[in-house]
């Protein structure tokens, strides 16, 4: 028996309006606070390193933010792209993944210029995971699949969803810029408008947000592995 309410099973199901937006925004606003505050405040013996809270808030903001949105009146994760997919699509994600990791360099050389002190806004991150194999296990369980799921399930699940209703490019430049700004106003902003772009086009076009959520896991699995390797 279908969740969504007055769609009856030859009609498309509802995507998210305004109330699911909202209810998200206010969510997650609320939820990244009470994380990050969390996270600044851990001790310094925590077994927890501060780039581990920070992706582990990544994560569990938005995913906190996307139920707080499926649960104000639709009830039905498939309205918010978390249905089936052909598992070429998946392959698909695979690749796009790896081009975005493999374009990180090249935008980062136009980019970072413009965003000069920023070059270590990720450093927690690359110290978690070269902090040891323990270390980079647990980075690439919050960083590499965690943080991916809630900040998908958010800016596409929620955000690109929403803007559909008014077209294709609307939705993927939109939700892209704001993913991107969510990153902060620094040499990150790029890299992620670029991740943004590539998962927008494969929820239009896939009709399902698992192949985003796989180009986000190889790409971030793939930064964290880089840096775990490197020690930088």
């Amino acid at each position: 028996m279908s969740m969504i309410n007055d769609v009856s099973p030859g009609q498309p199901r509802r995507r998210p309006g305004w109330p699911e937006l909202g209810a998200a925004i206010l969510a997650a606003v609320i939820l990244y606070v009470i994380g990050s505050a969390i996270a600044l405040w851990l001790p310094a013996d925590s077994p927890v390193s501060p780039g581990q809270a920070n992706f582990l808030v990544s994560g569990l903001a938005p995913l906190g933010a996307f139920a707080v949105a499926v649960l104000v009146r639709i009830r039905d994760v498939r309205s918010f792209g978390m249905r089936r997919v052909h598992p070429g699509w998946l392959i698909a994600a695979v690749v796009t993944g790896l081009v975005c990791f493999g374009l990180s360099w090249p935008v980062s050389a136009v980019f970072d210029p413009f965003f000069p002190g920023s070059e270590g806004v990720q450093q927690s991150y690359r110290d978690a995971a070269g902090a040891g194999a323990l270390s980079l296990v647990i980075t690439m369980i919050f960083g590499g699949l965690l943080t991916p799921l809630g900040e998908e399930a958010l800016f596409r699940g929620v955000l690109a969803n929403f803007l559909f209703r008014w077209g294709t490019w609307i939705s993927v430049l939109v939700s892209a810029a704001v993913f991107a700004l969510a990153h902060g106003i620094n040499a990150v902003m790029p890299l992620a408008f670029v991740v943004g772009l590539s998962t927008g086009l494969l929820l239009r076009f896939s009709g399902s947000i698992w192949p985003t959520v796989v180009v986000h896991v190889v790409y971030n699995s793939a930064a964290i592995l880089y840096h775990g390797s490197t020690g930088s």
